[in-house]
């Protein structure tokens, strides 16, 4: 059962494209006017892992 909050992604990417999400691992380098609103964005896409270096 997907989560409420990810049934809108999964409605694009199906549960195949959410299992590959949430085993990702992204790095943002930079947390200025770019990085924090892609942080932001990336964690709400449902990427499992996420790495910050400012």
């Amino acid at each position: 059962m997907t989560e409420p909050w990810l049934e809108r992604t999964e409605l694009l990417i199906k549960e195949k494209g959410l299992e590959k999400l949430a085993n990702a691992h992204v790095l943002i380098v930079g947390m200025g006017g770019v990085g924090s609103f892609a942080a932001e964005f990336i964690v709400r896409a449902g990427v499992g892992n996420v790495t910050i270096a400012d």
